[in-house]
């Protein structure tokens, strides 16, 4: 917990967790990532009674495929990570801000009737916990939940305050925390990329899952192109051929997706110090997403004519269509990235058996995303240094890793008396190892060598064998 404050840019609900979880599961690869299995598995039956609640079971059961294989929630239910556990508690909330709306006689978007009472207390508390919950996990969850908040109120008036004031006390208590880990500058390395690049790539990732930037390699936006294509054709079906009660729970969740993705893009435009726009961060938005798709893809009525073609179907016949194309290609593509290691994080395990323990004070140049990978393989007290740190570190040894061939480091960058020692291929990784001769130390040229061409798209460096300045 103490680590917390200086070592991430998250709140600390997830690390608890995590804690209390490997005292029983253990700190090995299985008991790291089973928690977030847990969590992401755990999603599929909240997005069934979501779907279910905006419309009828057959919308609930869509959403609870969409989400079970979208590769973006597989993805980030196999990582040691917040981001499962963080999609889990804005779902729940979402469900309890849905049932908090109830109004008499309460009639779902979809047509069905319910005899339960409207907005009771018990609702509007249980979004009240779970969005607190939310919020301590990851502090993107503010967006989506300052609406839902702000819907309440305008609905309710005064009566929603027996909700709103949870997640309003627990962002107070957490803004000290959040105050700190900005000044770090943990999350700068967002902005090495443009805006616009870090958007479109969102919207390919949250259908193809990060294969792209999270494996050290840019995004490949052929495949993303069915899934997008099919998401977009059951959305407009929803609003072209929907009835009343259906386009409005759509919009509803488009809402919500659109705030929680547009509230931090008008932050970063407007200080573009407080850019921290990127796809992960972004996955509140996923789920209302996945719901208003739902609902796109389980219409009841209307029929759809196409002339041209000379023949006419039911609006639900092509909306079945395209949920059956969705799932069948998310579920296909989520199998082949999980057997294919190269669609897959690199293998810093490897990287670290390599290098080994260290003989003498040494660098470590590397992808940025990685450094804590091979720090956590090393076990050798290497530690990450920070960009504008300007201590006069010495060095004997200087080791580069790099995404596939790389040229060589000129000499500018390390120093003349630095000799090539080895060059290595270590699955798609490679590694270049320089040293002094002898037993002599030479100044690190940090600003210099963070430049090494790499492949990478931000290169940290690590420090290893070596004591304070």
């Amino acid at each position: 917990m103490e680590a917390v404050g200086f070592s991430e840019s998250a709140p600390p609900l997830y690390y608890a967790l995590a804690w209390l979880w490997t005292q029983v599961a253990g700190t090995g690869e299985v008991g790291l990532r089973s928690l977030s299995a847990v969590a992401g598995v755990a999603t599929v039956p909240v997005a069934y009674l979501l779907g279910a609640e905006l419309c009828d079971r057959r919308a609930g059961i869509a959403a609870a495929a969409l989400v079970a294989v979208n590769p973006m929630l597989l993805w980030y239910s196999q990582e040691a990570r917040d981001y499962a556990l963080l999609v889990l508690l804005t779902a729940l909330a979402l469900l309890y801000f849905l049932r908090a709306l109830d109004a008499p006689p309460r009639t779902s978007p979809c047509g069905r009737t319910s005899d339960r009472t409207p907005a009771r207390p018990r609702d509007s508390i249980l979004w009240g916990v779970f969005s607190a919950l939310a919020l301590a996990t990851h502090y993107f969850a503010v967006f989506p939940l300052a609406l839902e908040a702000a819907w309440l109120l305008r609905r309710y008036g005064r009566r929603a305050l027996a909700g709103v004031w949870i997640p309003a006390a627990a962002g107070l208590a957490l803004l000290p925390l959040v105050v700190h880990q900005m000044s770090l500058g943990h999350a700068e390395w967002i902005g090495d990329r443009s805006l616009g690049h870090r958007l479109w790539e969102a919207g390919a990732t949250f259908v193809i899952g990060e294969t792209g930037d999270i494996v050290a390699r840019p995004e490949n936006l052929l495949p993303a192109v069915v899934p997008l294509l099919a998401a977009l054709a059951a959305l407009a079906l929803l609003l072209g051929r929907g009835d009343r009660r259906e386009r409005r729970g759509g919009a509803t969740m488009l809402a919500l997706a659109a705030v929680t993705v547009g509230a931090p893009l008008l932050l970063a435009l407007l200080a573009p110090s407080k850019d921290y726009v990127l796809a992960r961060n972004l996955l509140p938005a996923l789920v209302p997403l996945l719901l208003a798709i739902a609902l796109g893809v389980t219409l009841r009525g209307s029929g759809a004519t196409f002339p041209r073609m000379g023949w006419e179907s039911g609006a639900g016949s092509i909306g079945t269509a395209l949920g059956f194309v969705l799932v069948a290609y998310s579920l296909g593509f989520g199998v082949f990235v999980s057997a294919s290691p190269a669609w897959q994080r690199p293998d810093w395990r490897a990287v670290a058996e390599r290098i080994g323990e260290p003989r003498a004070p040494r660098a470590i140049v590397l992808w940025t995303l990685g450094a804590g990978s091979l720090r956590w393989y090393l076990s050798t007290g290497s530690f990450q240094v920070r960009p504008l740190e300007e201590h006069a570190w010495s060095i004997h040894e200087a080791d580069f890793v790099s995404d596939g061939p790389a040229p060589p480091a000129p000499a500018a960058m390390l120093g003349p008396r630095f000799r090539q020692v080895s060059h290595e291929k270590v699955g798609r990784l490679y590694v270049r190892r320089y040293a002094m001769p002898g037993p002599d130390l030479a100044p690190l040229r940090l600003r210099r060598i963070r430049r090494a061409d790499l492949g990478f798209r931000s290169n940290s460096v690590l420090l290893d064998g070596i004591g304070p300045p």
